[in-house]
């Protein structure tokens, strides 16, 4: 009988190791769905989280445009009450041809600032959104800034260069609003520097990126104002907006690359922009019509 006994334990232990292996299943099933439960709910908080981000983002801009307004409405008050004492000096008939040409002149350089302004109010109120991305050659984006700044840079009599280091692959991008950013980065390079001033290109294949540096020789940029410089709002100039540079930086963050302005560079001021040129056309998401990218392409190209 002792044999029996064995057997009768044997099989008791055996109904307890099922048992026991049967709620350990259970448990192990139970903590795998709490698993899921909680990755799940991690991955909506993040989402919710994220989204509060671009909330936030998106209030603090609003509340941006408050200050936008203020500056802009003192701005463009000087500016137009020139462009209104000029048109009215137009309506005189006995006004000489060499005088009304001079006012003309006057009239459209007033306009143009006021267009300029306003251009980068709504390219930053956008955040630099983008959209229609196409392969274009660097070289040609600086060679319609160069266009479209021609009149300043004869002005002032600027050196305007461009080097290439190696061949430089075309870019995803959207023409036209790359073109205004670039052109903000040169006129902020051209009223710091002033007359003879040198503005000199370079670019390069970095891995998957194009980098585009801007060099000029002039001042350069404070130290206590380099924290401060894409922060919209922030200028160093009298009649500054404050937006040129925020506007740069809204722009090349759309096309999904970077800027920066060069710290170990003491010759003047170094910016560098950083363009990837596999960057997702998706994911240039775009708040402009066709018709205001063409205007934008238009208005880009009237100097302040």
């Amino acid at each position: 009988m002792p044999e029996t006994d064995s057997i009768r334990q044997l099989e008791q232990a055996f109904a307890l190791f099922n048992e026991i292996s049967g709620q350990l299943t259970g448990s192990w099933q139970a903590l795998q769905a709490e698993v899921r439960r909680l990755t799940d709910e991690r991955a909506r908080m993040a989402r919710d989280v994220e989204a509060l981000r671009h909330e936030l983002a998106h209030s603090r801009r609003l509340a941006g445009m408050g200050q936008m307004t203020a500056r802009l409405a003192h701005q463009i008050r000087t500016p137009l009450s020139t462009a209104l004492l000029y048109a009215s000096q137009l309506l005189k008939p006995e006004l000489p041809p060499a005088q009304r040409a001079c006012f003309v002149e006057r009239l459209l350089t007033g306009l143009r600032h006021l267009d300029h302004m306003v251009n980068d109010m709504l390219l930053f109120a956008r955040e630099g959104r983008v959209e229609g991305a196409e392969r274009v050659d660097p070289r040609a984006l600086l060679d319609q800034v160069r266009e479209c700044l021609a009149p300043r840079l004869e002005a002032l009599g600027a050196d305007w260069q461009v080097q290439c280091r190696g061949e430089i692959p075309p870019i995803p991008v959207q023409r036209e609003v790359l073109v205004s950013a670039l052109g903000n980065l040169a006129s902020n390079a051209l009223a710091a520097g002033g007359e003879g001033v040198r503005l000199r290109w370079v670019l390069a294949v970095d891995g998957d990126w194009l980098e585009l540096a801007l060099e000029d020789n002039g001042p350069g940029v404070p130290e206590d104002a380099r924290e401060r410089l894409f922060e919209p709002f922030f200028t160093t100039h009298a009649n500054g907006t404050g937006l040129g540079l925020a506007v740069v930086e809204a722009v090349v963050t759309a096309h999904q690359g970077t800027v920066a302005l060069d710290p170990e560079w003491k010759q003047g001021a170094r910016f560098v922009l950083r363009l990837p040129f596999e960057a997702a056309a998706g994911n240039l998401a775009s708040a402009l019509t066709t018709r205001q990218r063409v205007e934008t392409t238009a208005q880009r190209c009237v100097n302040e």
